[in-house]
């Protein structure tokens, strides 16, 4: 049965070339904005998921007001992390990350300008899933000027050399630092962008106890099962050891007073995933997006396929016309409605699948151009999540079925009699209905468009 509808669905496309070269062009079209829109937004989701551990860390931010301005910043001072540690049963462990800008990196006579150098605690790989190609994940940060690069970075600064042990210049640093490690590059889908790290340990504030010297990130590892807001329910007390001694000394008040007077000291903890995701925090790193955009595009790639739907809609039944009396005379030879129906919403489930596999390609081949224009690294890889064919193949169904189901109905409802004998087929609620989706089309473009 199946063999004998797809035979008749080819053999009634065949008769209608120009029609279905329309058709899979604007269905073509339609989905290849909607797979980019959605590969945009898969992107976006995907930050800092590559992250084993992703579920446990979460980012210390310092949420503040002080003279009226209040401020979200991920900049945290270098005892804290230590002391959530030692003092907070819920954490396993910290790690403190310092951003650089611009720096000079020298070996011999070679100069390079770095722009992502990142200084980090030798914890750094129990957090994040950086693979360490060379070297040692518990030994490659922790003693002073000591660093890893990454295999692009190790290959331009060393070309064919073996960098492990050799020694370069940093900044204005009068120390070398010693290479300790290779490691694969930061996925471009991380909160943070590292070609060098640095052992955090080199930093003069590693050691520093200065409570209100916000300076750094940091995070926090919970223990498997640990509650984040058990953690958080500690900081309070924390502030008030540490913090409180300060503020009585340089202001003469205690913490409870500063709050009164209308201040605010204190700090949360951030789940790794909502980094991204969450511009009302100021960060020293990759700046946060907003998911207010993802909704709108994700919006927009619905519309669009919508539009290609209502369009695939409008040419079928203009053709009601021209298969009129294919439809009289299969009904005559004793086809029933709803073969026809068949009939016609396999043709629309066809030309969807077509418009479907052109789509991929076009998209596939366009992709890099559109990486360039954005500053991302977008990918395509079918393979990579085992939903990605089949929900494909499903929006390509859902999307046939869509567009050809009033087609079909309307084809398949035509009254053989009439038909053949030769009276014209009046059509008002095609018409009708024709009419209002080319009003919802241009709505739609409208919307777009503004």
């Amino acid at each position: 049965m199946f063999k004998n509808l797809l035979k008749y669905s080819l053999r009634a496309l065949s008769r209608q070339k120009a029609h279905v070269a329309i058709n899979i062009i604007g269905l073509t079209v339609g989905m290849i904005c909607s797979l980019i829109i959605a590969l945009f937004i898969f992107h976006e989701l995907s930050y800092d998921q590559f992250n084993e551990k992703k579920d446990r860390i979460y980012r210390v931010i310092l949420n503040g007001k002080l003279g009226g301005q209040e401020l979200k910043v991920t900049y945290t001072a270098a005892p804290i992390g230590p002391t959530m540690k030692n003092e907070f049963p819920e954490v396993e462990d910290f790690v403190r990350m310092n951003n650089w800008d611009e720096t000079i990196i020298r070996y011999g006579e070679r100069s390079f300008a770095e722009n992502h150098f990142l200084e980090a605690d030798s914890s750094f790989f129990s957090f994040f899933s950086i693979p360490l190609i060379r070297g040692s994940r518990e030994k490659a940060l922790n003693e002073p000027h000591t660093l890893v690069l990454t295999e692009s970075a190790a290959k331009r600064i060393f070309g064919e050399e073996d960098p492990i042990n050799k020694m370069l210049k940093v900044g204005t640093d009068t120390t070398l630092y010693r290479v300790t490690g290779i490691i694969e590059e930061v996925p471009d889908n991380a909160h943070f962008t590292a070609n060098i790290i640095s052992s955090f340990m080199t930093n003069p504030r590693a050691n520093d106890d200065q409570w209100l010297s916000n300076s750094f990130s940091t995070y926090v590892l919970l223990f498997p099962g640990a509650s984040a807001q058990s953690a958080e329910a500690r900081i309070p007390d924390m502030i008030v050891k540490y913090v409180g001694p300060i503020l009585q000394s340089f202001l003469g008040l205690t913490v409870d007073e500063f709050l009164a007077q209308g201040n605010k000291y204190s700090m949360f903890l951030q789940p790794l995933a909502k980094v991204h995701l969450d511009p009302t925090i100021e960060q020293q790193m990759k700046p946060a997006n907003d998911p207010k955009y993802l909704l709108i595009f994700g919006s927009i790639g619905i519309l669009i396929i919508i539009i290609a739907a209502f369009n695939f809609m409008n040419l079928a039944t203009a053709q009601a016309a021209r298969r009129a009396k294919e439809v009289g005379i299969k009904k005559v030879s004793g086809s029933t409605r709803g073969q026809l129906m068949s009939q016609f919403l396999a043709e629309s489930v066809l030309l969807s699948l077509v418009s479907l596999m052109l789509a991929i390609i076009v998209t596939l081949l366009v992709l890099p151009y559109f990486n360039t224009l954005l500053d991302i690294k977008m990918k395509a890889d079918l393979s990579g999540n085992w939903f990605y064919i089949p929900l494909l193949l499903i929006i390509a169904l859902f999307i046939g079925i869509m567009a050809g189901s009033y087609p079909a109905f309307y084809l398949s409802s035509f009254n053989p009699y009439l038909v053949l004998k030769g009276s014209t087929i009046r059509g008002h609620s095609s018409g009708r209905l024709r009419n209002l989706l080319v009003v919802l089309q241009f709505a739609i473009s409208i919307i777009l468009i503004v």
